[in-house]
């Protein structure tokens, strides 16, 4: 994996080592975990098997987690969304582990845990991506970029994964709509006529453009504007959007509505009376 040597090489001493019983990948989603979590599975020779989060099936992965002869590894993925009652059941097995089996749970935030299941856990965090590892990752799978989309993939992708989804598009029409709404967003009525909340993928199985890739482009374009022409709009439209794409983070939170407040918010600095 291009840019995770350190913690590969971290995992391999573990292993050495007598690897723990539950472990934690935290890093942001498209980010490689669970493609680390099959790593760490081949490595110790042990099935792969990704579960439900709902507290039935880890009850149920934990029942047959005792009765396993051979090595097995339960992934439970997503898992910022777990509830407190699964949280709970699973918090009982880490006290005392099946010989043969072994827990990962991979999550976005550490805080999105138990305590508890925090300091009975091995920590393993996702190392963040350079520029230059996300170009590496990009020419590795054989991606045909410009220059201009060169410098757009590496200015707006965090992790290999948003490579891909990126690619899905067309780089340069979602780069001049991104244009578009902040040359236009303190027109009136202009953001209603852009329909950004039809555009965006708000929704888990939504086919628009990804939200996080959305706003960091709307950050990019207002700094490359600031060079030229130091307007303060600019500077609020990047702490604006930044607060924003905080929130469109947070498990549960509510997008199009968020998504409406931040063009409300966005055209009080922008509107021309």
């Amino acid at each position: 994996m291009i840019g995770q040597e350190r913690l590969l090489t971290r995992i391999d001493k573990m292993i050495e080592a007598g690897f723990p019983r539950f472990v934690i990948i935290c890093g942001e989603a498209n980010s490689g975990r669970k493609l680390i979590a099959n790593r760490i599975a081949k490595r110790l020779n042990a099935h792969l098997i990704k579960s439900d989060i709902k507290v039935d099936n880890v009850r149920e992965i934990i029942a047959l987690a005792y009765k396993q002869s051979e090595p097995i590894l339960y992934l439970l993925p997503d898992a910022d969304k777990m509830s407190p009652a699964a949280k709970n059941v699973l918090l009982k097995v880490t006290e005392e582990p099946p010989r043969k089996a072994y827990f990962i749970m991979i999550l976005k935030d550490i805080n999105n845990t138990l305590a508890t299941l925090k300091s009975r856990g091995t920590v393993l965090n996702i190392d963040p991506y350079t520029p230059k590892e996300i170009l590496d990752y990009a020419e590795l799978k054989k991606y045909e970029l410009s220059r201009e989309e060169q410098s757009i993939v590496s200015n707006l992708c965090t992790v290999p994964g948003e490579v891909d989804i990126l690619m899905r598009y067309n780089i340069l029409e979602f780069y001049e709509f991104v244009e578009t709404v902040v040359n236009n967003i303190g027109i009136v009525n202009g953001a209603n006529a852009f329909k950004i909340g039809l555009k965006l993928n708000c929704k888990e199985n939504d086919e628009g453009w990804n939200i996080n890739l959305f706003m960091r482009a709307i950050m990019f374009v207002c700094r490359d504007r600031m060079i030229e022409q130091p307007l303060l709009q600019y500077k609020e439209s990047i702490r604006i959007t930044s607060k924003y794409l905080s929130q469109l983070n947070i498990t549960g939170v509510n997008k199009p509505s968020t998504i409406d407040m931040w063009i409300l918010e966005m055209r009080g600095i922008w509107i021309q009376d």
